[in-house]
């Protein structure tokens, strides 16, 4: 099952139309990647649906597509990101 799920991904060509090839490669890794994390049939289909909407955002608002899957996996919980370092201070 995994394999078909994964075939139907690589064989959308709409899924990735429009897009760099970096980001069409980094959009499928990712969704490689959540199906490798055991999901199921109908887990695979919203994972497609998935990647259409983030491809689509992509494209209409010209966000690349890294910060789109970052935006994603922040809301899930997955990754917090590190507060930035505050510059330092000049003194005179």
């Amino acid at each position: 099952m995994l394999e078909r799920l994964i075939e139907e991904l690589l064989g959308d060509e709409s899924l990735t139309r429009g897009l760099s090839e970096s980001e069409a490669q980094e959009l499928l890794s990712w969704l490689i990647g959540l199906l490798e994390e055991d999901a199921d049939e109908r887990e695979g289909r919203l994972i497609h649906q998935l990647g259409r909407k983030l491809a689509g955002l992509a494209q209409r608002h010209r966000v690349p597509v890294e910060e789109l899957i970052e935006l994603v996996e922040l809301a899930w919980g997955e990754e917090i990101p590190a507060p930035p370092e505050p510059e330092p201070r000049l003194q005179a």
